[in-house]
């Protein structure tokens, strides 16, 4: 449960805990309960869609979306013509859904996907018969594509720079297992401070390009890696002196170490969890873009685009060395307390 409250952009918490209140607080309307079945499914959609967006942020044009898409839900239970407005609302709504994720360079989390999926629900039913499956079809087409383009551009952004900060689709998170032992605990504690003091040395990142470590992406953001293809290649799992990564964040003429990335050399196998459930793996599910080069989380479909093939990266696991405040082996680092950070 902690790990799907991760996935969640924080700006959409709201959102999720009105979508699960929506039902709630339609069964306590009277007109509502006593309307006909369809009706009831129809003003239902449009007035969970109206409840969600007010609790979505107010630069999504929430407020408005809410206020139109319960006016919509009056008029469906009134027995008033909803479905024309409610076909232009919702294509306005993907569009602009879509035009935000590009502009913020951000996977869409559950919250935005389950939105889209209610509104294009919506318009298959609100438009004629025809013009439903076609206009469903393309912007289904469109949607999905646009979200993977997005999610290409987004990736690296959240792996490397100032991205957004959950754990995002396509993170393969193994699961924690019973509670850890004391031997266990101990073997976790003493892997972080072997980790803390072997990479003492790596303060700056002169040190660790001298070393043979090289950036993977943005040499500047709250998030970067810098990785090591030779320890990625020697065989050896979990050894503080030679981690396959190092993370920084780098703000101007200030960087800091934040932790190590621990990687096994081949995908499918499974890194040894020495803590238990303190020291959970975790994996990637990306495609590879050949044109143009690069990678990025599986689509909304659940699968890869032209030009493009799935693959799963090997399993890696953070130690991070700045106490942060899930510990050594935090599964998420908040932006804002790496900001606050000496």
């Amino acid at each position: 449960m902690r790990d799907f409250w991760l996935g969640i952009a924080p700006e959409h918490r709201v959102g999720l805990l009105c979508l699960l209140a929506a039902p709630l607080l339609l069964v306590q309307i009277r007109p509502w309960r006593a309307a006909p079945t369809e009706v009831r499914w129809c003003s239902g959609l449009l007035g969970t869609l109206a409840v969600v967006h007010l609790g979505l942020p107010v630069w999504f044009g929430s407020v408005l979306s809410a206020g139109l898409f319960g006016w919509l839900a009056v008029r469906c239970v009134a027995g008033r013509s909803w479905r024309v407005q409610a076909g232009f609302l919702v294509t306005a709504q993907l569009l602009l859904f879509v035009a935000a994720a590009g502009v913020r360079a951000a996977t869409p989390d559950q919250v935005g996907l389950t939105v889209a999926a209610l509104e294009l629900m919506l318009l298959s039913i609100s438009c004629r018969r025809a013009l439903a499956r076609v206009g469903t079809v393309a912007l289904v087409v469109v949607f999905g594509t646009a979200m993977w383009v997005v999610s290409i551009a987004g990736h690296d952004e959240h792996h490397d720079g100032d991205g957004v900060d959950r754990i995002q689709a396509g993170t393969v998170q193994r699961p924690a297992g019973p509670a850890s032992t004391a031997v266990q605990r101990a073997a976790a504690r003493d892997l972080a401070a072997q980790v803390r003091a072997s990479t003492a040395r790596y303060a700056t990142l002169a040190a660790a390009e001298a070393d043979g470590y090289h950036a993977t992406g943005p040499r500047t953001g709250l998030q970067v890696h810098f990785e090591h293809k030779g320890h990625q290649n020697d065989d050896r799992v979990l050894d503080p002196a030679a981690p396959e990564q190092l993370v920084y964040a780098v703000r101007g003429d200030r960087t800091r170490l934040l932790g190590v990335v621990f990687q096994v050399p081949v995908a499918g196998d499974r890194g040894p969890a020495i803590g238990g459930a303190d020291t959970r793996w975790h994996a990637h599910d990306v495609c590879v873009s050949l044109l143009p080069l690069g990678f990025g989380v599986v689509s909304p479909f659940g699968s890869c685009p032209g030009f493009t093939f799935a693959t799963t990266l090997p399993e890696m696991i953070h130690v991070w060395v700045v106490d942060p405040p899930g510990g050594p082996y935090a599964t998420h680092v908040d932006d804002a307390w790496i900001t606050a950070l000496p």
